[in-house]
C-alpha cells in the first residue's frame, strides 16, 4: 500500500472538554498517537466515543483544550491529512460502486487506484450496482474504498464493522494494518474488543471520565 504522503506527525490531544448541548459529555482527555500506532477508544454507549471522534476531525470545537496534528490546529485550519468514517457511509445510492468512487477520486485529486480500491473491499462483483441497492455491509465496505482512495495518514473509524459480517471484518483487518505498517496512524471506536494491530496499540477507556 502506498501512501500519498510520508506521515512524520504525531496527533495530539491536550485537555479536552466537550458538550452536547449544554450537557458536558467528556471532560479533561488527552492522549498522543504517533505514526503507525492504533488507538482503540472504548466506552458504554452514549459516554461520548462520537464526539471525541469528530472533535478530532474537525467538525465539533471542544469547550476547551486543543487538538494538533503536529504543529497545525485541527480546529483552525482543515486538516486534508484525515480520512474520516462516522455511522453514516456518505455513498450517493443512484451512482454505482464505480461512479460513486471515481466522484471521490476526483474530489480527493487521488493518485490511487479505483479498481484496486474495489477489489481491496471485495465489490469486484458490484462495480456497476448502484450504491443504493448494496447490503449494509456492502455500503460499509464502498465506504472503506472511499477512505483507501484518500490515502490520509490519519484515519478515523466509528464503529467500522457495523453492520460486518466476519469477511467484512477481516477486509477492514487487513486494510487497517497495511496502514498501520506504512506509518499510517488510526483512531477507533468500538463496542468489539480491541485487538493487537500493528507495532503500537492502546486503549483509550471513557468510562467513569477516563
Amino acid at each position: 500500500m502506498t501512501q500519498q504522503h510520508q506521515n512524520t506527525r504525531t496527533l495530539f490531544v491536550e485537555d479536552i472538554a466537550i458538550d452536547r448541548g449544554d450537557k458536558p459529555v467528556l471532560e479533561h482527555v488527552s492522549f498522543s498517537l504517533a505514526p503507525g500506532a492504533l488507538l482503540w477508544v472504548i466506552g458504554d454507549n452514549g459516554i461520548g466515543k462520537t464526539s471525541l471522534l469528530k472533535c478530532i476531525a474537525g467538525f465539533i470545537k471542544p469547550r476547551t483544550g486543543r487538538v494538533l496534528w503536529g504543529d497545525e490546529n485541527l480546529h483552525d485550519t482543515p486538516a486534508g491529512s484525515i480520512a474520516y468514517q462516522g455511522h453514516i457511509d456518505a455513498n450517493k445510492p443512484m451512482l454505482s460502486v464505480a461512479e460513486n468512487l471515481k466522484f471521490w477520486h476526483k474530489l480527493y485529486a487521488s493518485t490511487g487506484d479505483i479498481t484496486d480500491a474495489i477489489e481491496r473491499v471485495g465489490l469486484s462483483e458490484q462495480t456497476r450496482l448502484a450504491a443504493g441497492r448494496l447490503s449494509a455491509g456492502q455500503s460499509r465496505r464502498l465506504s472503506l474504498a472511499r477512505l483507501y482512495l484518500k490515502r490520509a495518514p490519519l484515519w478515523i473509524l466509528d464503529e467500522p464493522t457495523a453492520a460486518m459480517d466476519e469477511r467484512g471484518r477481516d477486509i477492514i483487518k487487513t486494510l487497517m494494518t497495511h496502514h498501520l505498517d506504512n506509518q499510517g496512524s488510526v483512531i477507533l471506536a468500538s463496542h468489539t474488543k480491541p485487538i493487537r494491530m500493528g507495532k503500537n496499540t492502546r486503549v483509550l477507556s471513557l468510562n467513569q471520565g477516563r
